[in-house]
């Protein structure tokens, strides 16, 4: 994370003179790397943590911080490659077979980071829901064993 300092002047209105009073204040920017922002993420997906929790322990300003980050991890994932790689009989055979152990070792590893990935991109959409059920008091998921 980077802490930059920016200098802005706030004017206020005093609600009982009507007095416009204009001062300079300091505000904190914290950038955090890409890396951080999917531990915050991940954090958040897990439910511990609600998002006022999130927002106060890693000094986040504003919820729609948050859930653009959130948004940006699924569409990350979303953009890895989903198309496995195609192997033909007659290229697996001229390999030697530590060229295809480790071949085969890699493209597991991809399918498993996919499976992550995707997992997380589940979860993501359903805590979005239950936030926005909470926050609106709407129902949004359809009953199980309702008639059509």
């Amino acid at each position: 994370m980077n802490e930059f300092v920016q200098r802005a002047t706030v004017t206020e209105v005093d609600p009982k003179t009507g007095r416009k009073t204009t001062h300079r204040v300091k505000k904190i920017i914290r950038r955090y790397e890409p890396a951080e922002r999917v531990e915050i993420v991940r954090e958040f997906l897990t439910g511990k943590y609600t998002v006022r929790q999130i927002m106060d322990k890693y000094m986040i300003n504003a919820e729609a911080t948050l859930f653009s980050w959130l948004v940006a991890h699924i569409s990350e994932a979303q953009s890895l490659s989903l198309q496995a790689n195609t192997v033909n009989d007659s290229d697996m055979a001229n390999k030697s077979k530590d060229d295809q152990i480790k071949e085969l070792k890699e493209r597991l590893r991809q399918a498993e980071k996919r499976a992550e990935m995707e997992e997380l991109r589940a979860k993501a959409y359903s805590k979005m829901i239950d936030v926005a059920e909470e926050t609106f008091n709407i129902p949004i998921r359809k009953k199980s064993g309702t008639k059509q």
